[in-house]
């Protein structure tokens, strides 16, 4: 039977198409996944390829010993929904206006959620976001939120901020445990099972988008949001078991009060109820239920590269590990907080495995969380407009092209517990920190990895402390800067009195 050129016609279009549409998936698989996890207030050095002894963190020992992890990777400021903003959009606060917990996310920046969507990536965000005010409109192509914080609307002063407003961190050292097999029969209720109430639902949520994702031929991102290991030190028993009877190596410069401390720490000391000592038994076993979480964490890490193995996608997927920020865990005689710009609080994990990452490296360099959305981009082959964008594509150095270079980070704070603003600048050497109405510190980082002396008050320091403070000039004006911060909070009045520092009476606070 004879075909008609028209039926021939047909055939050819159909076979192109089909040939077309073969490409494209071809070239969609051949694009590597991207796994993003996000814990909360975990310290960063409390892991055992950190050198801590006592922890067990299998898990993240084996994705340190598979990739690449930085020691100094620091916040753009050590607060939840902060933090998030700016590794969300890739720049600093100050750029964001995201100046504490509950202040609405700006909606007309772009989310590297967005950009990766839009290339043809199928992305999902499961857990926690902290993203007031833009829940589900984040750029995945579905959200699941595990806890949801709702935007703080100020009328008036609002007296968080006010230093003369003291809390008592000794409340976030209550150690309470629960048994997993009663949390099971409860259907995932969070009430008294801490962060795993919402953590242990945001893990299966993940490992069932990883067993949709195989075979599906289509490139995908997820970001695993999880609250573990932050307070209350609420944990299943078999973790806090883990470390009961063990010897809990107790933190560097645990003084309660710390007369050593810079004055405006000091002052936090104070703000935190801590300038009176918690009782040692108290304090050891809120480090091991700590520990117990780090650990509890790591076990649900290794079911989600549990199912990446199963499922074959491990080897094309990169995955990175990191935390929204710190705390500080009794170093200096501060616990169950952050918001301080010490390592333990500003620092946070990153680890970061994947096709063409090199193997059991390790970084002293500086980076930042600013750092992973341009690393994101060129991990998923996207071009975009990074101009006003502060971070560093960090994947020639995680392939082994580029040497981690010298460069300078910066973290910022207009948060609680200060008597003002402060900002800090770090390069390999240095650490700079600028406290609003107070002197500076300065601390050499390789001679003196634990802060605990402060060389601002050397004269032959002069010129080092001259050079970050033109840096932090030349990045922002940190006394406007603050105000504004100030301002937004409605700590300046109508006729300018700066209520943080300014003895009138303040307006009432509407929530």
């Amino acid at each position: 039977m004879k075909l008609t050129t028209a039926l021939i016609s047909k055939f050819i279009v159909s076979f192109l198409l089909l040939c077309s549409s073969s490409t494209v998936q071809l070239r969609a698989q051949n694009k590597p996944n991207i796994l993003f996890i996000c814990t909360d207030q975990q310290h960063p050095a409390i892991s055992g390829f950190r050198g801590n002894s006592v922890v067990k963190t299998p898990n993240l020992d084996a994705l340190a010993a598979a990739g690449m992890y930085f020691t100094r990777n620091y916040v753009a400021s050590p607060v939840c929904a902060p933090s998030r903003a700016s590794y969300m959009y890739g720049k600093h606060v100050f750029q964001l206006k995201s100046w504490y917990n509950g202040k609405a996310w700006p909606k007309e920046e772009v989310t590297w959620a967005s950009r990766v969507t839009n290339n043809g990536y199928y992305t999902a965000h499961f857990g926690k976001m902290d993203s007031p005010g833009l829940y589900g409109k984040l750029g995945f192509s579905e959200e699941w939120h595990s806890a949801k914080r709702p935007v703080r609307v100020v009328e008036g002063a609002d007296v968080r901020f006010l230093p003369e407003r003291p809390r008592n961190a000794k409340g976030h050292l209550t150690v309470k445990t629960f048994k997993i097999e009663d949390y099971k029969t409860k259907k995932y209720e969070a009430g008294g099972h801490g962060q795993y109430g919402r953590d242990r639902p945001t893990t299966d949520r993940a490992l069932r988008f990883l067993k949709e994702r195989k075979n599906e031929g289509q490139p995908w991102m997820l970001h695993v949001g999880y609250l573990l290991p932050h307070w209350p030190l609420t944990l299943p028993q078999k973790y806090y078991d883990m470390y009961a009877h063990v010897d809990i190596p107790m933190p560097h410069d645990a003084s309660f009060p710390n007369k050593d401390m810079h004055p405006a720490l000091q002052h936090f000391q104070k703000w935190d109820g801590l300038d009176v000592a918690p009782d040692e038994d108290k304090l050891r076993d809120a480090l091991r239920a700590y520990y117990g979480m780090v650990t509890c964490l790591d076990d649900m890490l290794g079911e989600l590269i549990t199912e990446l193995k199963k499922n074959g996608m491990y080897e094309n997927t990169y995955i990175i590990f990191t935390s929204d920020h710190g705390d500080n865990l009794g170093e200096h005689g501060m616990i169950g907080n952050k918001h301080t710009p010490m390592e333990g609080s500003v620092v946070v994990p990153l680890l970061i495995t994947g096709p063409g990452v090199q193997h059991g490296e390790k970084v002293d360099a500086p980076v930042a969380l600013v750092d992973m959305y341009p690393t994101i981009m060129d991990m998923a082959g996207i071009d975009y407009d990074n101009s006003e964008m502060p971070g560093k594509n960090l994947l020639p150095v995680l392939e082994g092209k580029e040497a981690p270079t010298d460069r300078i980070v910066f973290s910022e704070w207009h948060g609680t517990g200060f008597q003002g603003a402060w900002y800090m600048l770090a390069n390999k050497k240095y650490k700079y920190i600028y406290y609003e109405r107070e002197r500076p510190s300065l601390f050499d980082m390789e001679a003196d990895p634990k802060e605990l002396n402060d060389l601002a008050l050397d004269p032959s320091y002069t010129v080092t402390l001259k050079m970050f403070e033109s840096k932090l000039n030349n990045l922002l004006d940190p006394i406007e800067t603050a105000r504004e911060a100030r301002k937004q909070q409605g700590l300046i009045t109508e006729d300018g009195n700066d209520l943080m520092f300014d003895k009138v009476d303040a307006p009432k606070t509407k929530e």
